[in-house]
């Protein structure tokens, strides 16, 4: 099946040719494996719905595995750093395992990611297929040797897993006379797809949530309305994206020319931000009206912002003969950065389509969590401090 626009794919939710929504693991990964962020908690909301979320058995063994090796990398890490404070300041009490334990409550990352996967399996009714219980070997091989989608004419024994995924899914399809949405960025997956007549794909999450909401149009143009350039959601929402801005954890890495150097960022700044277009605004929850008439929303959007990070830097050379570190001065630095990011807005409407309608700004959340910064190589000194006057006479 042909990838089809929006509109279309909407005309097929309304009738209920589509009944039921998958994620690729490449979602759940470009979502950092947050899964109370604000789009994958979105999807819990379909339990309270005829409509079903489905996912590959070979999917959920993949995202149980990334989040147990992502627990992996940050107990690595933290432990670390935690030896290295402690022997820095010779901290004696609490231990680090102690510190450990409360970090992780005691858990091995094998266990915590058992755990935190099946709270969001039961959180959102998610169902789990049983992959090897709907395709045959046979089915496997012969879309193996004749080259079908998802195998290629490249590595095909990596397109297994992505294969039986796939397979499972249109088998499940067909045995229950519909059809599903599915979300992934995988260029086999929409290979896949694009043959079927079961499995319809979109690349982003917050467009199937949209889809899915299919939010009343008096919501939408109020909501567009609020973030058009005349009204105050633009403003209201940059605020807060410049305090969650420089909130944001900024690593540094450089090296120096000569001599040694430490590098000390103060932040980051939103320097400027481009605004979405309103067909790439996506409302992705909708509540019914509560007793005081006010209808919760979720908005999710693209945005293209310019970063800026102030660091500090300050550089020595190591005397050998006296053994000492001696400072060089130091001097500052501007890093500038653009970035493209998703912001999810939590909104209220008030007096929706009345007179007094107003829109309530909530929060937001971003998916950018850091910036890692890389200064390169670094000279001691800057340009100007190597010009001789001289050169002008």
């Amino acid at each position: 099946m042909p990838i089809l626009p929006e509109d279309e794919l909407l005309d097929l939710l309304r009738d209920g040719t589509i009944s039921a929504l998958t994620i690729d693991t490449n979602i759940f990964d470009e979502k950092g494996l947050q899964l109370g962020s604000a789009p994958l908690a979105t999807v819990a909301a379909l339990s309270n719905r005829p409509f079903s979320f489905l996912l590959s058995g070979t999917v959920a063994q993949e995202v149980r595995g990334h989040i147990e090796k992502k627990a992996e990398e940050a107990l690595r890490s933290v432990r670390k750093a935690i030896g290295e404070a402690l022997f820095a300041f010779e901290t004696v009490q609490p231990t680090r395992d102690e510190i450990l334990n409360q970090i992780t409550g005691a858990q091995a990352p094998a266990g915590a990611a058992q755990s935190r996967f099946a709270e969001y399996v039961d959180q959102s009714g998610c169902e789990i297929l049983n992959d090897e219980e709907l395709v045959t070997t046979k089915d496997l091989f012969e879309g193996y040797f004749a080259g079908h989608p998802p195998f290629g004419t490249g590595k095909k024994k990596d397109e297994f897993p992505d294969a039986l995924a796939l397979r499972a899914l249109e088998a499940t399809a067909t045995a229950r006379a519909t059809a599903i949405l599915v979300v992934s960025k995988d260029g086999d997956w929409r290979n896949f797809c694009e043959e079927s007549q079961r499995l319809y794909l979109v690349p982003e999450l917050e467009t199937a949530l949209s889809l899915l909401n299919d939010p009343p149009l008096v919501v939408r143009q109020a909501i567009l309305t609020w973030l058009g350039p005349e009204d105050d959601g633009r403003a209201e929402i940059q605020h807060d994206l410049e305090n969650r801005i420089t909130d944001l954890d900024v690593a540094i890495s450089g090296y120096a020319t000569s001599g040694e150097m430490e590098a000390v960022p103060y932040g980051a700044e939103l320097h400027s931000l481009d605004w979405p277009d309103d067909a790439e605004v996506d409302i992705i929850e909708t509540s019914e009206p509560d007793e005081n008439g006010v209808v919760s929303a979720v908005l999710s959007m693209p945005l293209s912002v310019d970063l800026r990070v102030h660091v500090e830097l300050s550089f020595s050379v190591w005397d050998s003969i006296d053994r000492e570190s001696i400072s060089m001065g130091g001097r500052s630095v501007e890093y500038d950065e653009t970035r493209d990011i998703r912001a999810t807005v939590m909104v209220n409407i008030n007096d929706l389509g009345g007179e007094d309608q107003y829109i309530e700004f909530v929060s937001c959340e971003i998916d950018l969590k850091g910036l890692d910064v890389d200064l390169g190589d670094v000279d001691m000194f800057e340009p100007e401090d190597y010009y001789d006057d001289r050169d002008e006479q």
